[in-house]
């Protein structure tokens, strides 16, 4: 099975609690404007002064360094990381931008003292912490959060807790956290903090099937997925999130799984059936995604694109290039997104026509020809990502059989 996780721009999973940080007030910007390119400015940073104006937000400030510096490490604290946790206890106004990076890749006893301090940290400060670091993670390749994170995953802040898997999913966690993860999942008492945790185990369903990881641990983690699936209790944002990441499964009653919420009266769960579909390699869903591209839905046409482009459905291209007219902007990035993974000449010209513009769109497109670029390679082209050929032991009245990708089968309309 193949790794084709990627997500065009913007396609955010449904929990996306960002945390903005304090607020800036237009006064106070123009009182305590940074001047050129004054690096001091950085780490003077504080939420508010006397007379109560918000001053720099972390997020802010993160932004002032890329552009003075377009690094590509993090910045480099100065003061321990027991230091550091004592002054975001006592005064965290007072705590330079630079500094916050002594929680990236820690050692287990230093996890220790993050688990020790951290609860006496006030949750308005914890909060703008962990979505600085997280967004860090993106943008500096040297910062490793990976056991920082693991060591707030009990904090008392459900919002936390979530942006903490949320940022595990987004960087691959490593086989030392599944057990923490499934915890979460089974006893967290906050429906999102479980769905996140069922979007992360997605990770190792997959590391499984490509022999990345112990098949016992795999095992785990389909086996807590499963029994998310299995009970018709389950909140529907859990069950949708189980249902994403067993999808990287290949074990043949996965099928059973997507086709069942496929069918669901709910339309989350029809959503991540088709996100399900894209994630399974399995080519026979190929005419089903196809036939949703015409759905009213838009969340149903953006997932089909998505769906079309993971699964390389060739066939689809034609509707494919009907939505990049979509009123919706989510449909047209996802048919930006699955042109790039089709290729073609007639998929190049169109994206070539958006990249040739401006705004998210554009940079989309880009991107979309970049990808098409390495498909096309000699390289890629010599190991293909689908056997169109393949054929499988099925029994004899194994209902899977008969399904193919006809590209001349009428696949109906909706009403």
């Amino acid at each position: 099975m193949k790794n084709n996780n990627q997500r065009p721009l913007n396609f955010d999973d449904d929990f996306n609690n960002g945390f903005d940080g304090a607020s800036f007030d237009s006064d106070a910007e123009d009182r305590f404007e940074m001047e050129g390119d004054d690096e001091s400015a950085l780490n003077e940073l504080f939420w508010a002064d006397s007379e109560g104006y918000h001053v720099r937000s972390l997020n802010e400030l993160m932004d002032d360094y890329l552009m003075m510096e377009a690094p590509e490490r993090a910045p480099v604290p100065s003061w321990s990381l027991e230091k550091l946790l004592q002054q975001l206890i006592v005064a965290p106004e007072e705590v330079s931008f630079n500094e916050y990076f002594a929680l990236s890749d820690l050692t287990r006893a230093q996890a220790e003292t993050v688990r020790q301090l951290w609860p006496s940290i006030d949750a308005a400060s914890r909060r703008r912490i962990v979505d600085l670091l997280t967004r860090s993670a993106e943008e500096f390749l040297d910062v490793d959060l990976s056991v920082f994170l693991l060591s707030i995953l009990d904090d008392p802040d459900a919002s936390i807790r979530q942006m903490a898997l949320e940022t595990l999913d987004a960087n691959e966690p490593t086989p030392e956290m599944l057990g923490p993860i499934i915890y979460r999942l089974q006893h967290d008492s906050v429906d999102e903090v479980r769905a996140a945790a069922a979007a992360a185990l997605g990770h190792y369903v997959l590391a499984g099937e490509l022999d990345e990881l112990d098949a016992a641990l795999a095992m785990r983690a389909e086996d807590a997925l499963v029994a998310v699936l299995t009970d018709p209790t389950e909140p529907l944002i859990v069950q949708c999130r189980a249902l994403e990441s067993i999808a990287y499964s290949g074990e043949v009653a996965v099928r059973q799984f997507i086709e069942d919420a496929y069918y669901s009266p709910f339309e989350e769960l029809r959503v991540s059936a088709l996100t399900a579909m894209g994630r399974s390699a399995d080519i026979r869903w190929r005419r089903m995604v196809r036939a949703e591209l015409r759905n009213p839905s838009p969340a149903m046409r953006a997932e089909a694109a998505l769906a079309c482009g993971e699964l390389e459905a060739k066939a689809a291209l034609s509707d494919l290039l009907e939505l990049l007219s979509d009123s919706e902007r989510s449909v047209r990035l996802a048919a930006i997104f699955a042109l790039g993974r089709l290729g073609g000449k007639q998929a190049r010209r169109a994206l070539e026509e958006f990249a040739a513009g401006e705004g998210e769109e554009a940079q989309a497109a880009e991107m979309a020809l970049e990808e098409m670029l390495f498909y096309a390679g000699a390289e890629a082209m010599a190991i293909p990502l689908f056997d169109e050929e393949e054929e499988e032991d099925f029994d004899e009245i194994d209902p899977w059989e008969a399904w193919e990708d006809d590209e001349d089968e009428d696949l109906g309309e909706y009403e």
